[in-house]
């Protein structure tokens, strides 16, 4: 059941922005992919992800306290480098001619969001089978 909630609770909240523009992309004929796809959804999505992460693992008592470290320090810095991509495309908006290649900052978006789908999942996917 904490996976079922996780979902619904955590990804879909996370995945509104993205949603929105997705809804916004369809209606709009002349919406592009650079419009759909934007590296500031994904960036909120991984930024969601992790600090659900430790909320969830904060207050619980874990035999395996080294693993509940690890994961809340890996959220932590996942955390701290999701806020410097968003300053960097923040900055880069009020730039007229910005010296960023969006391409590099998106792809690396939606990678290090991924990678923090799977590390929630997996989280969550231990904390399934501890409550079991």
């Amino acid at each position: 059941m904490k996976k079922t909630k996780w979902l619904i609770y955590t990804v879909l909240i996370g995945m509104i922005p993205f949603l929105i523009r997705s809804f916004i992309a369809l209606i709009d004929n002349t919406a592009t992919i650079q419009y759909w796809i934007n590296e500031t959804d994904f960036i909120v999505l991984g930024l969601v992800l992790n600090l659900t992460n430790i909320n969830e693992l904060e207050d619980k008592d874990f035999e395996d306290k080294i693993w509940k470290t690890r994961n809340i320090g890996f959220s932590v810095i996942s955390i701290a480098l999701f806020a410097a991509i968003l300053a960097i495309v923040t900055y880069s908006d009020f730039k007229a001619n910005p010296d960023l290649n969006k391409t590099t900052v998106k792809a690396c978006s939606i990678a290090l969001a991924l990678v923090s789908f799977l590390f929630s999942y997996s989280i969550y996917n231990r904390l399934n089978k501890i409550a079991k």
